[in-house]
């Protein structure tokens, strides 16, 4: 098997700039879309009243289609192990899942009605639902390949690193660029919605680019172990929900990703509700944020060798915590909440760096640990299971925040909504500080070790 040259890693690794832009697109702008706060003027598309235990119709749209992203991750890993395409049995699915994944991150923003209605309702759960799979159809086999491109720690640590910079351009793309390009296109004569949905349609079309591009230096019987796995798809499912050092991790990670969700939620609503500015000055916010973030990417790479994984997930959850309790505070700062909110949006860069670098590398580890002590090469399940709880944990994140903003108000004049939600998320990965403790460091990596000593002696 050959070494996966650097040009090659760096050229895979872009694909996080298309998942990012198409992940965010939804993530940062799909409430705002359907329910923007009063003051831009934009109507809300959805009703969004509670219905029953707290649940609006946004909620449970947003739960429909994680509950369809959920079931279909652990189908399509598995579909991935077992393929026998001559592509390879990842590739096949990154060359097909790249068009209409992006053609239904855009087509969210178009739905039938100009105000709220039923026939929207539909059109954004069936759409989204069809998001969300084709999200997975292309997600979990590419995250499949860090474990068969990475021989080494080194370059494991190196793929995730590139991967996380380049999902931080795909982030600050959609974060920085939305609101110039929007404003842009607004001052063209564009109503403002109508502008918001071709400026979201652009950056779908550079996200196909990316993720279309980014399987095209893989070549798996170069580069990869391409066996089938050749088992089933509930024995697979089981063998990866016996492991241990799997669940433990799970369980943090996906409390981590909560707050991580929560907070993506609310940052547009930062500039108008929070803090009395125009819209656009959520790039300002996110300039300092992914500046800080970039910083920690260098310094996570350089401690990669001297501190492990389970302590940088630890510093992340907590420093998570800390940073998003402080959005209670930001209001209440007086002249100082500008100043406030950069201070929040630099310490945030922390729990950001080490949530885009270390998850996906642990996984790695566990999976190649799995496939060496099993005989059979199961790594999308591992990835394809962890989205599975993802999905479900982002739909949960986005119902409650969409509840907080019901019950507690989402305006400037009724700030409580989104004040709520920052120690909500952080109280979420607190607890996942505590379930981490418990992560099996030392015993991953002495499997690690004994696996490389045994492919060094041939």
């Amino acid at each position: 098997m050959e070494h996966f040259s650097r040009w090659r890693q760096i050229f895979y690794s872009t694909g996080t700039i298309g998942q990012a832009l198409v992940d965010n697109i939804f993530g940062v702008y799909l409430l705002f879309f359907l329910i923007p706060p009063a003051e831009t003027g934009m109507p809300e598309l959805i009703d969004n009243q509670p219905l029953f235990f707290g649940l609006t119709a946004i909620g449970l749209i947003i739960l429909f289609g994680r509950v369809i992203d959920s079931l279909a991750d652990p189908l399509i890993a598995h579909f991935s192990d077992n393929s026998k395409s001559k592509m390879g049995r990842r590739k096949f699915f990154l060359m097909t899942g790249a068009f209409p994944l992006a053609l239904c991150a855009a087509l969210l923003f178009f739905p039938p009605d100009e105000g709220a209605s039923t026939m929207n309702a539909v059109y954004v759960a069936v759409v989204l639902g069809l998001y969300f799979f084709f999200f997975t159809w292309y997600v979990a086999p590419y995250l499949a390949l860090i474990p068969e491109l990475s021989a080494t720690h080194k370059d494991r640590i190196m793929i995730t690193v590139l991967q996380a910079v380049f999902s931080l351009v795909g982030a600050a793309v959609i974060l920085m660029g939305v609101p110039l390009l929007w404003g842009a296109l607004e001052g063209t004569g564009l109503a403002k919605g109508t502008a918001l949905k071709v400026t979201l349609g652009i950056m779908a079309l550079i996200g196909f680019v990316s993720l279309l591009a980014a399987a095209l230096p893989i070549d798996e019987k170069r580069f990869c172990k391409t066996e089938p796995a050749g088992v089933s798809l509930l024995k697979s499912l089981k063998m990866t929900l016996m492991n241990r050092s799997y669940i433990i991790y799970m369980i943090g990670a996906i409390l981590f990703w909560f707050s991580f969700n929560v907070i993506r939620s609310i940052i547009a609503y930062y500039p108008v509700v929070l803090l009395g500015e125009k819209q656009d000055f959520q790039t300002i916010l996110m300039v300092v944020l992914f500046g800080s973030a970039v910083v920690f990417f260098f310094i996570i790479n350089s401690l990669a060798a001297k501190v492990t994984s389970k302590t940088m997930m630890l510093i992340g959850l907590l420093t998570f915590a800390v940073g998003m309790s402080m959005t209670w505070f930001v209001d209440q700062m007086g002249a100082s909440k500008i100043i406030f909110t950069y201070g929040q949006m630099a310490f945030l860069g922390i729990p950001v760096a080490v949530l885009l670098v270390v998850p996906n590398a642990i996984v790695a580890d566990i999976s190649e640990v799995d496939s060496h002590r099993t005989g059979i090469n199961r790594e999308a399940m591992f990835f394809g299971t962890q989205g599975l709880f993802m999905k479900i944990n982002y739909g949960i994140a986005a119902a409650i925040v969409s509840y907080l903003f019901a019950a507690f108000g989402k305006d400037a004049a009724a700030p409580l909504g989104v004040k709520l939600a920052g120690p909500v998320g952080g109280l979420f990965s607190l607890i996942g500080f505590f379930v981490f403790l418990f992560y099996p460091q030392n015993k991953v990596n002495d499997e690690l070790k004994a696996i490389r000593e045994e492919r060094e002696n041939g």
